[in-house]
């Protein structure tokens, strides 16, 4: 008995789907796995947001910066700039240790060794007593999300059903904006404290997160394609049972059958395939789909937004920081929710020229050498609407285009370049924001949003170029089309024929072959 053929336009059946048919395949496995990894980028963001305040609180500034004859403290723009953007190095360091720790030692191990770090971060910082000592203590926390920004999307897209990877992998940037949510709300309810409690306490919420995802640790299920990359193919049955228990028998045989055939997970090609024929392809487009977060000047606002607005003279600059991340955290929600009907392109490109206008309105507000209070309202509305659309489009985007673009054999190393070119430029642009916006030195203010939207535009247009529309589809079918080296255009409506051999009730192979992809044809 030869393969049997299955026809598949998934990204069209994807796009049909009602919302009740999309939650029933969200079982207690799916959603479990969701939620734990989601609290594994809680101190990340939380980390984040927190530092936007405590930079602007006086105990903060009195104990790690530096004060004049007149008792007033406040960090200078090069010790901002070092505490700001070193970090980023951590996070360097977390991507290129991330792939051999998951390959050898598995997804789940990876997040118990995740926490531990964390933890070791958040003590360094909260017992520092000098600005070196804590920002050591964010580099550790930021090695730890290296590892994480490259594992947790791969392991999402590797244990949830095709019809749910965009909304499963968006909950990484919810989870982000969530916890900077949570972070402004604490710094706003401790930035009146005249002690170092103010910055403690909001520092002190981080041992909550690891210590929850130790004690959650043995009920987490492992990824079926990397059990099946080491051999363990009895427990990649069991482990892909547990994530689709309300799917009917033939249907989980049938990607099982293709997982133990494609062996998503073996036989990993070397650095020099990842330049190679399609998969250059595909590690450009993962490599755009990360880096137009930095390029969107998104690093401006999330890090420093909270001090900017204060040398506005808006007393109230730590509730407009909570005001901003809320949005990103409503707008990201309800992308989770839209974005495997609407599709990934529409989204980044709307959300490419939505967040450019912003940005040049932004600019061209700051060009005012005098602005009254209406100009400034408005420059701040500007940041505010800039901030929707990036958490609407680009902010969970970026996560998901990441975990689908590269190719199995390679996804490791594909993941970790694209994150360590985002690293890159987002330790350029987190160094040198002081420098430009701070009067003592470039002092462009809020003009660097022309800077920025010019970026994004730049970024919008090789998104059109070369991103396709990838929602609905099987890692696999996504592998034959770049195969095929299907236009960009022609994703969506493209028709993938894949052969796929019998597998036993307890994933035992029938007979030997292999996946075989007929054809791709072009609608």
């Amino acid at each position: 008995m030869g393969p049997r053929l299955f026809k598949s336009n998934a990204a069209d059946k994807a796009s049909a789907m009602s919302f009740r048919q999309r939650m029933a395949l969200f079982t207690p496995a799916v959603a479990f796995v969701t939620i734990y990894t989601s609290a594994a980028m809680f101190n990340f963001g939380y980390d984040v947001g927190v530092f936007s305040g405590l930079q602007a609180m006086a105990p903060f500034k009195k104990r790690f910066g530096k004060c004049d004859a007149d008792g007033t403290c406040a960090i200078p723009s090069y010790l901002s700039s070092i505490m700001n953007s070193t970090p980023y190095l951590g996070k360097l360091l977390g991507t290129w240790v991330a792939a051999p720790l998951a390959e050898r030692f598995g997804r789940k191990k990876s997040l118990m060794f995740i926490a531990i770090c964390s933890l070791i971060g958040t003590i360094l910082q909260i017992s520092a007593t000098t600005a070196a000592q804590f920002t050591v203590g964010r580099i550790t926390c930021y090695f730890m999300t290296g590892i994480c920004m490259l594992m947790i999307p791969s392991y999402l897209a590797e244990t949830a059903p095709q019809e749910l990877r965009g909304l499963i992998g968006g909950q990484i940037q919810i989870q982000i904006m969530f916890s900077q949510v949570v972070a402004n709300l604490i710094n706003y309810g401790t930035k009146q404290l005249d002690t170092d409690a103010c910055w403690m306490i909001p520092l002190g919420i981080q041992f909550v997160m690891p210590t929850i995802l130790i004690a959650a640790y043995p009920f987490l299920v492992e990824s079926p394609r990397w059990l099946i990359s080491r051999g363990e193919t009895e427990a990649a049955s069991a482990a892909l049972r547990k994530l689709r228990k309300n799917t009917d028998p033939q249907t989980l045989n049938e990607e099982l059958s293709v997982m133990l055939y494609a062996r998503t997970n073996d036989g990993k090609g070397g650095w020099t395939e990842v330049f190679t024929g399609t998969n250059r392809r595909r590690a450009g487009v993962a490599i755009l789909g990360m880096l137009a977060q930095q390029l969107s000047g998104q690093i401006f606002t999330s890090q420093y937004g909270v001090l900017f607005y204060q040398q506005q003279g808006y007393g109230n600059s730590f509730a407009l920081g909570i005001i901003y991340t809320s949005l990103q955290f409503a707008t990201a929600l309800f992308t989770s929710f839209i974005v495997d009907r609407v599709g990934r392109r529409p989204l980044l490109l709307g959300g490419g020229v939505a967040q450019a206008t912003f940005l040049y309105l932004v600019g061209g507000l700051g060009t005012i050498a005098h602005p009254n209070s209406a100009a400034k309202d408005t420059l701040v509305a500007g940041l505010m609407l800039f901030g929707v659309f990036f958490g609407l489009t680009w902010a969970p985007l970026s996560y998901i285009t990441m975990a689908e673009a590269p190719a199995r054999r390679v996804a490791e190393k594909t993941s970790m370049l694209a994150n360590s070119i985002s690293i890159t430029f987002a330790f350029i642009i987190s160094f040198t924001v002081p420098y430009l916006v701070n009067a003592d030195y470039a002092g462009l203010g809020a003009r660097v949003g022309f800077l920025y939207g010019s970026t994004t535009v730049c970024v919008t247009v090789l998104c059109w170029l070369f991103v396709p529309e990838m929602k609905g589809r099987s890692l696999e079918e996504l592998d034959a089309l770049f195969e095929k080296g299907t236009p960009t255009r022609a994703f969506r409506k493209a028709v993938v024929h894949v052969g796929r051999e019998d597998v036993g009730e307890n994933g035992e192979l029938n007979k030997p072959g292999k996946v075989v992809v007929e054809e791709v044809e072009r609608v």
